[in-house]
Formats: structure tokens, C-alpha cells, sequence
């Protein structure tokens, strides 16, 4: 079979610098929106997110349940309002009908009716009361309803953005503007499950990846100003944003730190230990983790045979590939191709 390898993107990226009056003054908002906007753009196409729509349970007051799972779960409120706890965060956070939350792989969190209502284990809950079902569940007292959908996200390691999302994103489904569209995509999904049906499922579960992705770009887009640290701090550094540039541009080049310090006008050593204090990884590690994210991409995307796959990422072999791919991933390349069906909550 023909490789579908993706060709390198011709996004042009804008020199962060421009426009600054010396090399030490700060960019401006103008500078940073000019700069980071194709880069940004460039990160969302490289999310593939995989939502799988699990369950979709009515609670009756008073209840409470429990979340804790090795990858990112969703929950968008269908009907009534709820709170949810991070056991990591001081206060709760309520949700209103038409929110979506997500709460990023290994955060612990609670769902409920009030703070103050114990919780137990979701997951123990369905198989102590529901043994083997899935779906539509009816749980908790005889008070107000409160109706969920919950699933899971694949929150990929490869991904080098990923990684610097917050614990919690929370698009809230009011009925104007962008909260607006929002609340109509809920309903869609609500729509869709409530009527079964041919392809229900699979569309309800592309409608989570498009409020996904819809979620991250609006952290993008609120934090690319002001992050401090990690990614959304590098991609405000002069040389350190053109760095990330070249390397998203082509993933599949064998970058070394010594050829993008050159591209960047820096010693090897100063822009190493610069992408390292505002990344939070050495160079060579950022670009391995984005070649192998483009390679999980092109897995679920394509039957192309692991040779092709690995010669294409520029690997000398396909031991290699598949050594470092299982190293970043947790999994075989074959493993993670076959794993299609969402995360079972």
C-alpha cells in the first residue's frame, strides 16, 4: 500500500520579533497574536482526540459518585445542575444544564447534588447496581433529577500540548453567543443518544470530540498571553517560539539540538537549557514525543504497514520505532492502532 504519510505543512509562521524595537523588549499582544496564531492552529490539527460516550446515568437527589481513571473523562450536564470536585482543589465547581467538563487523566474528582453528600465509586456503583449494563441508568433518591452524559477522552502522552492542559476544562452552555452554540451541540448529543438508532453512538461520540477540541482551543486562546511557564510561555519567547515553529512545521526531520540552535542564532548550550526551563523537557524529547504523536495519528488514520509508518519518521529501524513509540505511549503501535472503541468508565 502507497504511503499517506503527511506531506510537511507550508503554514508560514511569522517571526515572534517582528516589530520590536530591541531584542530585549517583550512582544506585544499584537507581536504574540501574529506569532502564535499559526503555530497554535498548527497544534490543534495535530489533536486527534477518541471520545467515547459510556454512559448517560439520572441521578435523583441526593447522590454523589466518584471518578478516578487513567485517562480524561467527560461530563456534560443534560439536564439540571450538579457540583463537581477536584480532590485536588479547595472549592467545588458547579455545573449548570448544557455544560461539558472534562477533568484530565489521573484526577481524582466527585460528582453531586451538593458538596456536603458523600460519594461512592462510579464504577463500583454500576456494577453493584447495574452489573454489565451500559448506557441509560437511573441512580441516587427520589428528590430532583440531574441528568449526565459521561465517557472518556484519550488524553494522549504523545502530544506535546496535552501535557500543559489544566486539570479541568469547563465550557459553560448559556444561551448566547459562543456558550450558545454550545448548549446546542448538548442537545444534539442528548438528541442523539435519547433516539438510538443507526450510528448513534459514533455521532454523539464525534460531537464530544468537536466540544473537546472546542475547549482547548479556548484555553489556547485565553492563555496564550499570560502563561508563565510551560508551552504557552515558550511559544512567547523570541527564539524559543521559532524553534517550536520549525519543528511543527516538520516533525518527521531529524531535528538535534545543535541544528535548531543554529536556526534560532543560539549557542547549543544557552538554547538548550532555554527550551528546557520553559518547555519543562530538553529538545530532543519535545521533538520525539511530536513525531510520535504525528505517527499515532497517521495508525488510526491509515492500515499502513509499521515499516512504512516508522521509515516515514525517520527511524533507522522498526525496532527503534517500536521501542520509543511503547516508551512515550504506555503501548504497542499495534496495540494503540486496534484500540478504537473509547474508555469504558
Amino acid at each position: 500500500m502507497a504511503s499517506s504519510a503527511s506531506p510537511a505543512s507550508d503554514v508560514k509562521y511569522p517571526d515572534v520579533a517582528n516589530g520590536l524595537k530591541t531584542p530585549t523588549e517583550p512582544p506585544s499582544a499584537a507581536a504574540i497574536e501574529s506569532s502564535c496564531r499559526p503555530l497554535l492552529e498548527d497544534v490543534l490539527r495535530g489533536i486527534r482526540p477518541q471520545s467515547g460516550v459510556a454512559y448517560w446515568p439520572e441521578f435523583r437527589a441526593p447522590w454523589g459518585v466518584g471518578f478516578k481513571r487513567d485517562w480524561a473523562v467527560f461530563h456534560i450536564v443534560a439536564q439540571g445542575t450538579c457540583w463537581l470536585q477536584l480532590k485536588a482543589w479547595k472549592e467545588p465547581v458547579p455545573l449548570s444544564e448544557g455544560d461539558f467538563a472534562v477533568v484530565r487523566r489521573a484526577h481524582c474528582h466527585t460528582m453531586r447534588d451538593s458538596p456536603s453528600t458523600p460519594a461512592v465509586d462510579f464504577a463500583d456503583l454500576v456494577r453493584t447496581v447495574a452489573p454489565g449494563k451500559s448506557g441509560a441508568l437511573c441512580f441516587g433518591g427520589t428528590g430532583p433529577a440531574t441528568r449526565l452524559v459521561c465517557g472518556g477522552i484519550e488524553d494522549r502522552k504523545g502530544h506535546p500540548v496535552m501535557g500543559g492542559l489544566p486539570p479541568l476544562l469547563h465550557l459553560k452552555g448559556g444561551d448566547s453567543g459562543a456558550a450558545g452554540w454550545v448548549r446546542s451541540t448538548v442537545k444534539h448529543i442528548i438528541s442523539e443518544l435519547d433516539r438510538g438508532g443507526t450510528g448513534a453512538i459514533e455521532v454523539a461520540n464525534r460531537l464530544v470530540d468537536v466540544l473537546f477540541l472546542h475547549a482547548v482551543r479556548a484555553f489556547l486562546d485565553e492563555s496564550a498571553e499570560s502563561g508563565e511557564s510551560g508551552w504557552l510561555a515558550a511559544i512567547r519567547d523570541q527564539q524559543i517560539s521559532r524553534a517550536l515553529a520549525a519543528i511543527h512545521r516538520d516533525p518527521h526531520r531529524s531535528w538535534t539540538v545543535e541544528s535548531l540552535a543554529r536556526h534560532v542564532a543560539m549557542s547549543r548550550t544557552m538554547f538548550a537549557a532555554r527550551f528546557r526551563e520553559l518547555v519543562g523537557e530538553p529538545p530532543q524529547h519535545y521533538f520525539t514525543r511530536l513525531r510520535i504523536s504525528a505517527t499515532a495519528v497517521r495508525l488510526r488514520s491509515s492500515r499502513d504497514k509499521l515499516n512504512a509508518v516508522a521509515a516515514d519518521a525517520g527511524y533507522r529501524s522498526l525496532a527503534a520505532f517500536l521501542k520509543s513509540f511503547k516508551r512515550h505511549m504506555g503501548i504497542t503501535p499495534g496495540e494503540y492502532r486496534d484500540r478504537r472503541d473509547g474508555w469504558p468508565l
